[in-house]
């Protein structure tokens, strides 16, 4: 019996050899072939997508509409034209290749400013910004080839669950992921067309709002409605406390309201007093080297500063460590050249580095704004809701999305001005259902079907088989 199974081998081996060596130049046919066609179709859609946005300009409706149309005609193409169009961009290598352009297309997206007016390509790129607005890649995002390249991408997401068709249980994870795939698209087609992205500027037991300011976009600039009116019942404001620095300036040219050259002092760096802050239980006394090679280091710091008699004589003293007479002696060496000076923040003196050029200062820090808060209410037609926006908390109601991005003091504006960036995006949720349900298919397809089709497969014993082996 050994013998015959061995002999029965060979025979069959001897027989395949041929079959599978006949197939091998027909697998390397069929794969130039699909390399063939990915290649005309992949570079035919960037190449006349650029040809094409010379004259249909780049833009939300632009982008969605030429995506579905495109993808639409590839679809039904792939099921008339004969070939293997359809398996083609079904296939792993069609769709690696789709990846790859789109991720350039992300990159020169990235390298290159978009959306900026045509003069500041000309500044920033010179004669390389003509051509980036002539060729519409100011906008790369909305314009024809990345709306072409995605046509393909949804066509081959559709015609590959179309090959798995019909759906079972033991290759459901599969259309699962692909129906989170075009969901997903389909979201983000809503956001390109449909988002609304603006700022509100409420004041402070004042006036309502019903609209925002669009900030980007063909309709930038232009009020869109809310659909109701807010209006900002309270805003709180909590700084930080004060803080003192020795600080960096240097003499830089520019350019005034006029149009006239000039000199203008800027702030280039600053060493903070205290490295724990209010606290100062470690005052910084290091020597720092400044931009250009020079350094300084105070040698003292003095909080509450007083004139303090000694037995050696009056000398240089603090009477608490509660910042109110803030003084600092300072010594730095420029040039060759060292000196020493006691200053104080209530007096700020230049401490000239080099002359004309730089100079340090001891100086009261600006006191920045730690968190600000805004209480609004939100009326719409009956209903009525109050809310709170604060920099990490943003408020959502009745479709819009509000965030805390600015403020104006009462120094500038009379009263307490809250900017309140508003966002109205009904993609988003179908982005991430879709998002969603490609989790469960990939779940799904790891954990669940190899156990299906496990089960499918295992091998039952014939009753003939069974009777052989019990005579073996």
């Amino acid at each position: 019996m050994l013998g015959g199974a061995v002999t029965e081998v060979i025979v069959n081996s001897n027989v395949s050899s041929p079959r599978t060596a006949s197939e091998a130049p027909a697998a390397r046919s069929v794969a130039a072939h699909e390399v063939k066609v990915t290649a005309v179709l992949v570079t035919g859609a960037v190449l006349v997508g650029l040809l094409l946005q010379v004259f249909v300009p780049p833009g939300p409706l632009t982008l969605v509409a030429a995506s579905v149309l495109a993808g639409a005609v590839v679809l039904v193409l792939s099921f008339v034209v004969p070939g293997r169009i359809r398996e083609t961009i079904s296939g792993f290598r069609f769709t690696s290749t789709l990846l790859v352009v789109l991720a350039v297309m992300a990159i020169g997206g990235t390298l290159i400013l978009q959306g900026k007016p045509a003069e500041e390509y000309a500044a920033r790129y010179g004669g390389f910004g003509t051509a980036i607005v002539a060729l519409r890649l100011d906008d790369i995002f909305h314009g024809l080839p990345f709306a072409l390249v995605m046509a393909l991408f949804g066509a081959a997401v559709i015609s590959s669950a179309t090959l798995r068709w019909p759906v079972k249980a033991r290759n459901a994870g599969f259309f699962v992921c692909h129906v989170g795939l075009i969901t997903s698209l389909v979201g983000a087609g809503a956001s390109t067309l449909l988002a609304r992205r603006g700022m509100v500027w409420l004041p402070e037991r004042g006036e309502s709002a019903n609209a925002v300011v669009i900030e980007k976009g063909r309709d930038a600039g232009k009020p869109a409605p809310l659909g109701f009116d807010i209006r900002l019942d309270q805003f709180d404001l909590d700084r930080y406390g004060s803080e003192y620095r020795i600080g960096f300036y240097s003499a830089e040219p520019d350019v005034d309201q006029q149009g006239r050259a000039v000199m203008a002092t800027r702030l280039k760096t600053s060493f903070d007093a205290c490295s724990d802050g209010l606290k100062c239980e470690k005052p910084d006394t290091a020597r720092h080297v400044l931009p250009g090679g020079d350094t300084f280091r105070v040698k003292a710091w003095y909080p509450d500063y007083a004139r303090v008699a000694r037995p050696e004589g009056i000398t240089h003293g603090t009477l608490s460590n509660q910042w109110r007479n803030p003084a600092a002696l300072v010594e730095w060496t420029a040039g060759g050249r060292t000196r020493e000076e006691l200053v104080f923040a209530s007096r700020p003196q230049w401490l000239v580095v080099q002359p004309e050029q730089s100079a340090l200062m001891f100086e009261k820090r600006q006191e920045e704004a730690k968190a600000f808060t805004s209480h609004v209410t939100v009326t719409q037609g009956g209903e009525m809701r109050s809310g709170i926006v604060t920099v990490n908390a943003p408020l959502t109601v009745f479709g819009w999305t509000f965030y805390q991005n600015s403020y104006q003091p009462p120094e500038k504006a009379g009263r307490y001005y809250t900017g309140l960036e508003a966002v109205h995006d009904p993609g988003v949720p179908w982005v991430f259902t879709g998002f969603f349900l490609i989790c469960v298919g990939v779940a799904y397809m790891f954990y669940v079907e190899p156990r299906l089709k496990g089960r499918k497969s295992a091998p039952t014993a014939a009753p003939s088989d069974a009777a052989a082996a019990r005579a073996a």
